[in-house]
């Protein structure tokens, strides 16, 4: 059996809105007004330490790589998707995929439930902004 993405009907102006929405979505999502508090506690991570890493780089590495998702993400939804297609694969691909992946890393890496439901419900959130954005402006 042979696997083929097509990226060549891939609108790479809605991967590219979808990937700045992500992004948006992520420093909404991990801010201190909903998950960021939690998720720092739950990471052992002192925030005031963070402004001593190299922020410009975390947030182009982090650009990027939600850019390679929405490129493969477009390319598999294909030039046709519905709203409601794109949300249910997002759905499936952020659970599925992306949830039960950090799952097993969580369980050997003995990470909290609350830390994982944080994340992977950020995962599945964005892979479904994704998906819509990208099935709605191609």
């Amino acid at each position: 059996m042979e696997i083929t993405i097509n990226f060549s009907y891939v609108n790479w102006i809605a991967v590219l809105v979808a990937t700045i929405a992500t992004f948006l979505l992520g420093g909404i999502w991990y801010s201190p007004a909903l998950f960021g508090k939690p998720w720092a506690a739950a990471n052992g991570i002192d925030l005031s330490g963070v402004r001593q890493r190299n922020i410009a780089l975390m947030f182009f590495l982090a650009f990027l790589l939600h850019w390679l998702s929405a490129s493969l993400l477009a390319a598999i939804l294909g030039p046709n998707a519905t709203i409601s297609y794109a949300l249910n694969v997002g759905a499936l691909v952020g659970a599925f995929f992306v949830m039960t992946s950090i799952g097993v890393n969580y369980i050997f890496e003995n990470r909290g439930v609350k830390l994982w439901l944080i994340n992977g419900g950020y995962h599945i959130v964005s892979f479904m902004l994704m998906a819509a954005l990208i099935a709605r402006l191609t």
